[in-house]
């Protein structure tokens, strides 16, 4: 089937002209004939046949001419020491020169032959015409015999090269000497071209032999081919008509080895595919069947969503004006409820300095009680108002220079009184040569106020003791703050300020709500301690403004630390937030 193919194909070498034993090897770019694997293992083993002949043909060319050179050496060695013994003989020298020239006639590399005395010069000599007959005397072409270079007097050879690139080997042997010394010196000339033919007869009979057997091994090469590559041929055939999606035809092969195990791979897998393509075909059609009513869900989900999402919004804007009225109405209430109050404590404050007359007994402790709850509703009304502002987003704060000992100073007042009344220490904690610092001064006093009044609220014994220093000597604190707020900071452009106190603690479940509005540990704290809940979401509110941060560490049944760490030049949060990469709010 191959040869047929071969045939069809057309005239020339079948790795030239496209085929059936070509394909095109598609790409991005088009596409170009490929070679089929058949052709390109007949390549390469004609190629290495090839090789290897050439390799054995230069081997046994080296081989030839190096025989033939020691042949023609051996040769002329024996022909001059036979013309040495023949001159010895014979009773003239010029007859002994015709006896050996006769001697050698057939050997036509033998080209002259001379005979010399003791003294080197030339008693006798015939050398070949152009036409291979001997004529009387040396040869012109030769130059004058010399003894210098040989003064040991032995047989010896020496190469000349003509003056028309010729060469010529000269082959001397002494006379056998008697008692009076060497009697002279036989020279016969040998020319290497006869070595030259007898190697080119070599040459041509082993070319000749190369080609047959290049001819036979190319034949059987390309027969085993056949054999090797006639079931790839076929399994590129079926390949070829699989993709292009005809998955109809099997591979039939026969060769009981590999290829029969592939051929028959090859069936189960288009088999496979066949089987494959039809579920899948199956399962297209079904989907499609379910497209049409999933779209119409799709729409109607999408349309229900919409609805969903308009909804929303109205609520979420009906929220927010919810929330902006709430707060509006809470600040008017504040604004109107702390008017009349503040009248309430004048007038009472009044009644207690006797300025209308002196009050003494019941009614003084009944007026000192009026007094009382009128401040202690004026600072709920005021934390109510804070919160209204905070949560609107209308607090600001006004940073001045100051000094914080003068604040803790004026807290102190405040804070002895909250602690005698409830029998507890109150003492403070101030490190040495403080700078001033430059915040909102009104602010941090209130800060300062709600975690010492919350500290004294919550503790029934023990003391209240307020820390205020430095930052970069309280490395405990700044490690604590890494824990609390991974932000890169200086400790050099901070201050920390801290409340503690020995009371009741908070359980550590509790410690992640203590800064949430209305928020008093549980149900009960409120009605046993009273408050809002607001003092910890408004004093939060407070350092986060002027880019600090604030946490809580404590341990319940001994008491509650409230930490601060504050910038000694106080800025804009959202500046301070944006370059540590960190929120300020929760």
């Amino acid at each position: 089937m191959d040869e047929e193919r071969n045939q069809a194909a057309g005239s020339g070498w079948p790795w030239n002209t496209p085929g059936p034993n070509t394909t095109a090897a598609a790409g991005s770019g088009g596409s170009r004939p490929v070679t089929s694997f058949r052709w390109k293992f007949f390549g390469y083993i004609a190629l290495l046949i090839l090789f290897i002949c050439t390799v054995f043909g230069f081997i046994i060319h080296a081989q030839q001419t190096n025989l033939l050179q020691r042949d023609l050496l051996r040769r002329g060695e024996v022909v001059a020491a036979a013309a040495a013994e023949v001159v010895a003989l014979a009773p003239s020298p010029a007859g002994a020169i015709a006896a050996a020239a006769r001697a050698v006639t057939e050997d036509e590399a033998v080209v002259g032959v001379a005979v010399y005395d003791a003294a080197g010069r030339e008693t006798a000599a015939v050398h070949r015409d152009g036409g291979g007959e001997w004529r009387p005397g040396r040869s012109p072409l030769l130059p004058p015999f010399n003894l210098e270079g040989n003064p040991s007097h032995q047989a010896s050879r020496y190469l000349l090269t003509l003056a028309g690139g010729d060469a010529v080997w000269c082959f001397t042997h002494p006379l056998p000497a008697t008692r009076a010394g060497a009697q002279g010196w036989a020279e016969v000339h040998v020319v290497p071209p006869y070595a030259s033919h007898r190697l080119a007869y070599v040459v041509r009979v082993g070319l000749l032999a190369l080609t047959v057997f290049l001819s036979f091994a190319l034949f059987a090469v390309l027969f085993l081919s056949r054999r090797v590559t006639g079931p790839l041929v076929q399994l590129a055939d079926r390949a070829r008509e699989w993709g292009k999606g005809n998955l109809g035809g099997r591979v039939a092969i026969h060769t009981g080895d590999e290829f029969e195990l592939l051929g028959n791979a090859f069936n189960d897998m288009a088999a496979n595919l066949r089987s494959t393509i039809g579920r899948l075909q199956e399962s297209e059609h079904k989907l499609q069947e379910h497209t049409g009513d999933l779209e119409l869900k799709v729409l109607d989900r999408t349309r229900a969503l919409a609805e969903k999402n308009i909804e929303l919004q109205r609520a979420m804007e009906q929220a927010r004006d919810s929330d902006r009225l709430k707060s509006e109405f809470i600040s008017n209430m504040s604004h109107e409820l702390r008017t009349p109050l503040n009248g309430v404590i004048g007038f009472a404050e009044l009644i207690l300095m006797g300025i209308d007359g002196a009050v003494d007994g019941k009614v003084r402790e009944d007026v000192e009680q009026i007094h009382e709850c009128g401040n202690h509703l004026l600072h709920l009304i005021n934390s109510i108002l804070d919160f209204s502002t905070i949560e609107a987003g209308m607090m600001t704060v006004h940073p001045e220079e100051t000094h914080l000992v003068s604040i803790l100073d004026e807290v102190a007042l405040v804070a002895r009184s909250l602690a005698a009344k409830k029998q507890i220490a109150y003492r403070q904690e101030v490190g040495s040569d403080l700078p001033e610092v430059v915040v909102d001064r009104m602010r941090i006093k209130q800060v300062l106020l709600n975690l010492v009044s919350n500290a004294c609220k919550f503790t029934d014994h023990g003391e209240v003791v307020v820390h205020l220093d430095l930052l970069e000597r309280l490395p405990a604190i700044a490690q604590q703050l890494r824990v609390h707020y991974p932000a890169p900071i200086d400790p050099r452009d901070y201050f920390y300020l801290g409340v503690s106190d020995t009371g009741i603690g908070i359980p550590a479940e509790h410690l992640g709500h203590i800064f949430q509005r209305f928020n008093q540990l549980d149900g009960s704290v409120p009605r046993t301690y009273g408050g809002t809940g607001l003092g910890l979401v408004i004093s939060r509110q407070l350092v986060e403004l002027h880019g600090g941060w604030i946490w809580v560490t404590s341990t319940p049944g001994e008491g509650t630390t409230l930490h601060c760490v504050l910038p000694r030049h106080a800025r804009n949060p959202e500046a301070m937030a944006e370059e540590r990469g960190v929120p300020t709010k929760e």
